[in-house]
């Protein structure tokens, strides 16, 4: 069963016009091209890879302590992480990320920093989309849906540790670190994008924060997972998705998609499965999977290509980067995990994350392409 968007797009839409900014018709048409897009389209989204990782590839030394803050931070990287902007736009993805994930008070920025940091990232990566618009021929495929070649999204990225919801802040700091990001971004992304949240408590302080931003932007809930395919914190999938649904909608939060990211892509199959499984199984209730259609939330995943990573492992304390798989190179991972994500899962929305390179990314956009030219389906 393939998720649409209809009944979602006209609710959600709703939330954006009692918006009190002048700019909410903006952002109601920014939700609209990207819920034609994501939920109505016959297509796939493609998100981009991991930029971290790609700064790295490309000779950016590797500071252990801001990781791939410094390309930010550091004004003699903003050209080399606009090229990696620019490198993934090539490879056909429709959105690019900030690099504002790692931009926190926890690795040394005071508040004042992280707000202008975050400011400088999402400039730098408008910038970007901006020249792309000047182009006669876009480097992404465009659909009649999407009037411009591609998005921006804002990343907010844990606030302490990456895959570690023992260390979440307290939610009412939580709320207001990801507020002076997310208004530090607003100008100048086109939704926000919460990513390898280890729990549904990490989420909720991201989603909080959007609600409360003017103008008022879409928003993607993304998780890291385990070997097994729960969270990091130990929930299962279709546990946490039922809880940040009832969270969302008692808040009138505008969620677009969940997804699942940098985890192993065999994790992100389990949690996808789970999802389908219970759908199937479940007939006392309105399924999980009623509920995001009804929504109008779609499922995404975007993997790593890391080695497994421990449960205690933190950045400060890691002496060197984490291993790469020799068994995930562009075809493999569209092979073994996307395609099978995307033609039975109902996964919507797909890219990648720690060491997923624009060699990936334009793997898989030429073999959703050229599915969907084949089929109409994009698988």
């Amino acid at each position: 069963m393939m998720m649409t968007g209809p009944k979602v797009t006209a609710a959600a839409l709703s939330l954006f016009s009692t918006s009190s900014s002048s700019s909410s018709s903006s952002s109601s048409s920014t939700f609209k091209v990207l819920a034609r897009m994501i939920a109505e389209g016959p297509g796939v989204f493609v998100l981009d890879g991991g930029t971290g990782e790609e700064l790295l590839r490309r000779g950016m030394p590797d500071d252990r302590a801001t990781w791939s803050a410094q390309a930010v931070a550091n004004p003699k990287y903003h050209n080399l992480l606009k090229d990696v902007h620019w490198s993934f736009l090539q490879a056909g993805a429709n959105a690019i990320t900030t690099n504002s994930y790692g931009i926190t008070q926890h690795v040394g920025f005071s508040r004042e920093q992280v707000v202008q940091h975050c400011q400088t990232a999402a400039r730098l990566a408008r910038e970007v989309v901006d020249e792309i618009k000047t182009l006669s021929t876009p480097p992404t495929t465009t659909t009649t849906a999407n009037p411009s070649p591609c998005f921006v999204f804002g990343s907010l990225g844990p606030l302490v540790e990456s895959y570690r919801p023992d260390l979440i802040l307290p939610y009412e700091q939580g709320v207001a670190t990801y507020t002076a990001m997310i208004d530090a971004m607003n100008g100048n992304v086109d939704a926000f994008l919460a990513e390898t949240m280890s729990s549904v408590e990490e989420s909720m302080q991201a989603s909080m924060a959007v609600k409360t931003s003017v103008p008022l932007k879409p928003l993607l809930v993304s998780y890291t997972l385990n070997g097994e395919g729960q969270l990091r914190s130990g929930e299962e999938a279709t546990s946490a998705l039922t809880r940040l649904l009832d969270f969302t909608s008692q808040h009138s939060i505008p969620i677009m998609a969940v997804l699942f990211n940098c985890a192993e892509p065999e994790s992100i199959t389990k949690a996808l499965s789970s999802i389908q499984a219970a759908t199937a199984s479940d007939s006392s209730s309105p399924s999980l999977q009623k509920r995001l259609e009804e929504q109008g939330i779609v499922l995404g995943a975007y993997a790593n290509r890391l080695a497994p990573i421990a449960p205690d492992w933190t950045l400060a304390e890691s002496d060197e980067p984490q291993p790469m798989r020799s068994d995930l190179d562009p075809q493999q991972y569209y092979d073994e995990f996307v395609a099978h994500w995307v033609r039975h899962l109902q996964v919507k929305i797909v890219g990648g994350c720690c060491g997923i390179t624009p060699e990936h990314i334009k793997f898989l956009h030429e073999r959703l392409v050229l599915s969907k030219n084949q089929d109409g389906t994009g698988t």
